[in-house]
């Protein structure tokens, strides 16, 4: 803040008071440097970003009025109606629900507390507006006839004056304040509060005031009448800061209200034409103001005195239209809560913004060598001139032949580098302390590329295109040590603070020489840079930057400097150290790099002009203020690490609008949509006045989306086909620090289901496939049965057939066999003989008994129930008999009744089994086992003879079919046959047949039995 000098203290006394005199210069001495302090965080105009927007940008022309709502949306009042702003589109807003604007010409606008907007209508009647509602009020409700020209907010009321005069609302209803209560006026030209609450109302009869707790008004105090209200900001410490007035004449300063027409200040600004204009002071405390012709501002306005004969205060700043404002005519101004200056014109908007980085305009516009000035500020040289600048826009040309390049010097002195040779100057650059002639044909266009001098003394030269030299002792020598016996050029230089002096060329390569000793670091040595373009010292290593990278010198070898995020270590040219890290000039802007590794860049939408160039070296200088100096293609710009503007916090996401193929829905609460939808969008925007761009948006719909959706900068989201169902819409918004703002209100979605998406519609679907495949089972059972029916027709007529052929021929012939030997046999008269001939012939007949059995059963396929049992143990008797052999047959459990076949599968593989025991076995007890145990039958044939080889259980014995044949009556019943046997162990067979098939009377059929 301004300090007031002190008193002046009389001559007599000055011996006494040199103490005094100490202190105050002391006291002084600090207030110039909180002035300073101050001044930097209020840049100069032209130290502003500016931005214009007009009608090809979508601005709305005529702006009247501006306000910022609590949300952070940026309102414009303009007689085509109301506008917002979110630092990249305007929109017309319209009211959401059925109630509307009465009005369409806006002539003031203010934000309440709650969120809300005050809208004043130049036909007359007030509107509030929050959340796309609106409630409007007319003189029917207590307001005054005609245009509404200023509110200003008391606490939780509002005052609004008109041309009518002066209505008052205590938060339900508004009420007419007259005469009753003090106002005698028919008009209130403007409305105003002060800091201790003093009412102020201007009208055509003077100005009226309301102390604070006083329910009346008192006066008219003077006769002075304005539209422009009051003007006061409150101090850093609270305190009220003073009174400024704007009306016909001009600009000045009030002590008290009561006495506004006393003309006790000198005026800030004269008013030129009939314009009473507008102004603003803001929260540095400058006063920003218009007049005919352009945008004016005064930094100290408290000191500012305009001289007689002049509109403006000394050290005042213009802006007009040569300069890019929008428009000739200004009509309002606005700071925002980002404390950004907006201007309205005739035809547009303008903004202007303090950004990070403060460019130095009309001194130097193209690359430039930085080196630290003593005291503030750097000198800078492009080649053509040099000059020795400052943040505060000072600046001196220094003079004689100037160069290409800049060395700090040992002695706190500055080398420069040029055409005519290298100087040795005082470390301002003033003086010439010493000159040193280059040597012949140093380089092939004769430029010098870099310097730097070594702590012996030596100052190193790199030449375009000339390799490395030093020069020592007077006299110019190539360094042999170097690379190609110093024929390679350095891109880049750097003497270390322990003497040694570090090379670093294009092809990745780093040469360090300590003494005449030279030692050379590349990709083997952890070095993968690119093109070596900065070699500078930080925290006691040595750093390599370049075109791929950063990477630190540890003492053996380089190891890789890691940033999050990683492409702000690119294309490097300049660095120092700085607060709060290493300060990196590169490709990627101006980036600080902490000690974690987190890297904050800087860059166009902090006020960086273009970028620095990978072939350009001293780029980045820190001067002894602490301002960190950089150099690009744009020119020279200076950045206060003490004084950086974070990224804002972003302000809450507002949804716009939902459009449902081609047709926009109203972003209320909720929506319940018609089946099927196509295209969904969702549009959403949060507010940012400062830096839009850094801006990032993510969103989910919630019952679709798993995760949080990255949308970037767009601010749209779209879905096809959603399925039907309930879900939620939410948006949210990121500045550039990855700092979230809060999240939009959620939108609920409904997408009704079609007929063929409801519950009870699966449900018959479901009911009518089930039927379909039971159809389709019972189908394939009855297509089954047909053929199984089929097979069995064909089966039962060859059965038949080989009856047929059995009958008349085998049986026949056997029968006629049994005559003749029957006849043979009565007619033998040797007894011995005929026995033997009657037993055959009961054999004979007992076979073609068997045989007639097996006819019958292939011509009838007898599937009626057999006793197994008897039969069984009548085979055990015939064959003991036969083999003369004792068959043991034992039944286990109930005796079980199974069909013709399935008795004759059993019969025949016991039959087998036993005859293979008399036979083969050897053996002197036989016996058979019959039972049945859960739907199985079983049969076990026992012996204790030699055994079986197991190789034969399995294969058979070569040009025999027993055993094969039983396996395979096994396998064709649907039962298993197990063979247990081993040499001189016996043998045992065991058979298990099922019984389910033979009850239902059906065979089981392999499953790889086609159907069709």
């Amino acid at each position: 803040m301004p300090i007031s000098p002190p008193l002046p203290i009389r001559q007599r006394r000055t011996q006494r008071c040199l103490p005094v005199l100490l202190l105050v210069f002391l006291w002084c001495l600090l207030a110039a440097a909180q002035a300073a302090g101050a001044a930097d965080l209020a840049r100069t105009l032209a130290q502003r970003e500016h931005t214009a927007w007009t009608e090809r940008n979508g601005a709305p022309e005529r702006v009247s009025a501006f306000a910022q709502t609590a949300d952070g949306w940026l309102w414009l009042g303009t007689p085509r109606g109301l506008f917002r702003f979110d630092g990249k589109r305007f929109e017309q807003v319209r009211p959401a629900f059925a109630q509307r604007f009465p009005d369409t010409d806006v002539y003031t606008l203010q934000a309440d507390p709650g969120g809300g907007l005050w809208i004043g209508w130049r036909t007359g009647g007030i509107s509030h507006l929050r959340d796309g509602a609106v409630r409007n009020w007319s003189a029917d409700d207590g307001l005054p006839h005609g245009s509404i020209w200023g509110f200003a907010v008391d606490g939780p009321g509002l005052w609004a004056a008109g041309l009518d005069g002066l209505a008052w609302f205590d938060g339900h209803a508004w009420k007419r304040i007259g005469k009753e209560q003090g106002f005698g006026a028919r008009k209130a030209s403007s409305v105003f509060v002060a800091a201790d609450g003093t009412v102020a109302v201007l009208s055509e009869l003077g100005l009226f005031l309301r102390e604070p707790g006083a329910q009346r008004f008192t006066g008219p105090v003077g006769k002075l009448d304005t539209r422009q209200p009051f003007l006061q900001r409150r101090n850093a410490d609270g305190s009220a800061g003073p009174l400024f007035l704007l009306e016909k004449r001009g600009i000045r300063i009030v002590d008290r209200l009561q006495d506004y027409e006393r003309l006790g200040h000198p005026w800030i600004a004269r008013q030129r034409g009939p314009v009473t204009g507008s102004m603003l002071v803001d929260r540095s405390g400058a006063l920003w103001y218009d007049d005919d012709r352009s945008l004016n501002r005064i930094a100290d306005p408290a000191r500012a005195a305009a001289l007689p004969g002049r509109y403006h205060a000394p050290g005042a700043e213009s802006f007009g239209t040569a300069q890019g404002l929008s428009g000739r005519t200004i009509h309002c101004l606005f700071e925002d809560g980002d404390g950004n200056i907006w201007v309205g014109t005739n035809a547009g908007i303008d903004r202007f913004r303090a950004t990070n980085i403060v460019q130095v305009k009309g001194v130097i516009e193209s690359r430039a060598n930085l080196a630290p000035a003593p005291g503030t500020g750097v000198v800078a040289t492009d080649g053509e001139r040099a000059w020795r600048l400052r943040h505060d826009r000072a600046m001196e040309r220094l003079p004689g032949t100037v160069g290409d390049v800049l060395a700090p010097g040992l002695r706190g002195d500055l080398w420069i580098g040029g055409l005519a040779g290298l100087t040795r100057r005082s470390a301002d650059g003033l003086r010439v302390l010493e000159e040193v002639r280059l040597p012949p044909r140093f380089s092939p266009i004769g430029k010098i590329h870099a310097l730097a001098q070594g702590a012996d003394g030596s100052v190193w030269m790199s030449a375009i295109g000339g390799g490395a030299w030093r020069y020592r002792d007077g006299r110019w020598e190539r360094p042999a040590m170097l690379p190609r016996q110093g024929e390679k050029t350095p891109l880049s230089m750097l003497a270390d603070s322990r003497g040694r002096v570090w090379f670093g060329y294009i092809d990745n390569q780093v040469v360090v020489l300590d003494g005449e000793r030279t030692r050379s670091f590349g990709k083997e040595q952890g070095l993968e840079v690119g093109k070596v373009a900065l070699l500078t010292e930080y925290g006691g290593s040595v750093l390599a930057g370049g075109a791929d990278g950063l990477a630190r010198f540890d003492g053996t070898r380089f190891r890789p400097v890691a940033a999050r995020p990683a492409q702000a270590l690119g294309g490097l040219s300049g660095a120092v150290a700085g607060p709060g890290g290493l300060w990196l000039n590169g490709a990627a802007g101006v980036v600080r790099l902490d000690g974690t590794g987190r890297a904050r860049i800087f860059d166009e939408r902090d006020g960086l002009r273009d970028r620095s160039g990978i072939l350009n070296v001293g780029t980045m200088a820190r001067a002894a203020d602490g301002r960190i100096w950089m150099s690009t293609a744009a020119g020279v710009s200076w950045l206060d690490p003490a004084h950086i503007a974070p990224d804002p916090k972003p302000h809450k996401t507002s949804l716009l609008r939902v459009a449902v193929d081609g047709k926009v829905h109203d972003a209320g609460p909720s929506l319940v949509l018609p089946p099927a939808p196509g295209r969904m969008s969702f549009a959403f925007a949060s507010p940012a006045l400062s830096m839009p761009e850094r801006i990032r948006y993510r969103y989910r719909l919630e019952g679709y989306d798993r995760d949080w959706q990255q949308a970037g900068a767009d601010t749209e989201a779209t879905y096809t086909g959603l399925p039907p169902g309930s879900y939620r819409f939410v948006a949210q918004a990121l500045n550039g620090d990855g700092v979230a703002g809060p999240q939009s209100d959620p939108l609920s979605v409904q997408v009704t289901p079609s007929l063929t998406q409801t519950a009870w519609f699966r449900a018959a679907c479901a009911l009518l496939a089930a039927a379909l495949l039971w159809g389709l089972y019972r189908y394939r059972l009855h297509v089954q049965a047909r053929r199984l029916l089929a097979i069995e027709h064909t089966r039962q007529a060859e059965r038949e057939r080989i009856a047929r052929e059995l009958h008349d021929t085998l049986l026949q012939g056997v029968q006629g066999l049994i005559f003749i030997f029957d006849a043979a046999a009565q007619s033998t008269a040797q007894e011995a003989l005929r026995a033997k001939l009657d037993a055959a012939l009961a054999r004979a007949r007992g076979l073609v008994a068997e045989a007639r059995d097996r006819v019958h059963g292939l011509r009838a396929g007898d599937r009626t129930g057999v006793d197994l049992a008897p039969m069984l143990a009548g085979l055990a008797a015939r064959i003991g008999a036969e083999y003369k052999q004792e068959i043991a047959f034992t039944v286990e459990g109930e005796p079980p009744h199974v069909d013709g076949e399935l008795a004759e599968t059993c019969a025949r593989i016991a039959e087998e089994a036993l005859r293979n025991a008399c036979r083969h076995g050897a053996a002197r007890h036989v016996g058979m086992v019959l039972g049945q145990a859960a739907r199985q039958l079983t049969l076990v044939v026992r012996d204790d003879g030699i055994g079986i080889d197991g190789d034969v259980t399995k294969a058979g014995k070569p040009g025999h079919w027993g055993l094969t044949g039983m396996h395979e009556r096994a396998l064709l019943a649907g039962g298993r046959l197990d063979i247990v046997a081993g040499a001189g162990q016996g043998t045992e067979l065991r058979l298990q047949l099922p019984l389910a098939a033979a009850e239902r009377g059906e065979r089981e059929w392999p499953d790889s039995v086609a159907l069709y």
